[in-house]
């Protein structure tokens, strides 16, 4: 069985890659019924949009294609809602239908590419939110037996930008549903000072405004994919202890950080990538965006290959100045 079909409408990288096949998965039996037929001997990997993942070399197996569709309201009060989604349905696409109905939470997450299938798996955050805060299940089945299970929130083992089924059980679970709760009417959160900014003099404030907010930031410092292969944030910010950020603050004043720890500071990636001279930087089709240093692109015919060994310089340059490693967030295939 020969690699045939191409992967790259399938990734927002844009590296054109190729596996075996590719199954669409329309309806949560379709992903029943690939595992009964399925031996075992070729792998198969889960994609959505394919908006974090970096493919370097071609799939030897096949690709699942999730296109699952459908919203459900579990239940609802005055003040809060039980909202159900597929794993298929776009995030964006998600975020919105909640805010048309008035049910809020969501919005600092705005325009952020991907499926509701893998927001828990990277626990994506934005803008002083992250999804664990308003997961409240999340439903999967297993590889090894096909059985349906729900994993409560504290179940998924939530952290900064994982989760037990990045860790754990990874692979072991395909993800069919995610089930969150959210307010009803409430007042956003606009405590992150980028969005306080874009909204100055806008009054009373509501949840829209918000999302539009953070779209506008978004679309300003972000490259759209279709122009510029990428998948977003293509690192961490590292996590350090408080003396080593003290040492640090010696050298370079300016060195941004935020609470995560009673002994540990979080570092700004993107400042240090930025540091390190590699901000707008670029290696023959790959390179780093220049209005945002967490950004990797493909210029137009980069391979995976190429896009790691820029990240493999930031990453030793990162280390080499303020002796932090840069963890990848991009799931490398």
């Amino acid at each position: 069985m020969k690699n045939t079909v191409s992967l790259k409408p399938y990734n927002t990288f844009g590296i054109d890659v190729y596996a075996k096949d590719i199954v669409y998965i329309r309806q949560n039996e379709d992903i029943t019924q690939f595992l009964h037929s399925w031996d075992g001997k070729i792998p198969f990997y889960v994609i959505g949009e394919g908006s974090n993942v970096l493919f370097t070399k071609d799939y030897d197996g096949i690709i699942l294609k999730m296109e699952t569709k459908g919203i459900e309201i579990v239940s609802k009060t005055d003040k809060t809602v039980i909202i159900k989604a597929k794993a298929g349905e776009n995030w964006d696409e998600f975020v919105r239908y909640c805010l048309s109905n008035n049910y809020c939470g969501l919005e600092n997450l705005a325009l952020i590419p991907g499926k509701v299938g893998s927001c828990p798996i990277q626990n994506v955050g934005a803008y002083g939110k992250e999804v664990k805060d308003f997961i409240t299940k999340v439903y999967a089945i297993s590889v090894s037996d096909r059985a349906v299970r729900m994993f409560e929130n504290q179940d998924c083992q939530f952290g900064y930008r994982t989760s037990i089924f990045k860790q754990e059980k990874k692979g072991q679970y395909i993800i069919t549903d995610v089930e969150f709760r959210l307010n009803v009417d409430a007042v956003p959160d606009i405590s992150y000072a980028d969005i306080q900014n874009e909204l100055q003099g806008i009054a009373p404030i509501n949840a829209q405004h918000v999302y539009d907010a953070v779209s506008q930031i978004r679309t300003r410092k972000l490259p759209d994919y279709k122009k510029f292969g990428n998948a977003g944030s293509f690192f961490k910010n590292p996590v350090v202890g408080l003396p080593h950020f003290e040492k640090l603050k010696e050298k370079y004043a300016g060195l941004k950080s935020y609470p995560f720890s009673e002994n540990e500071c979080k570092l700004s990636a993107a400042q240090l990538i930025e540091l390190s001279g590699w901000k707008g930087s670029r290696v023959g089709e790959a390179g780093v965006f220049n209005t945002q240093p967490l950004v990797l692109v493909n210029y137009g015919n980069a391979t995976g290959k190429d896009i790691l060994n820029v990240a493999t310089q930031i990453q030793n340059a990162v280390y080499k100045l303020f002796t932090v490693k840069l963890e990848i967030e991009v799931n490398i295939v």
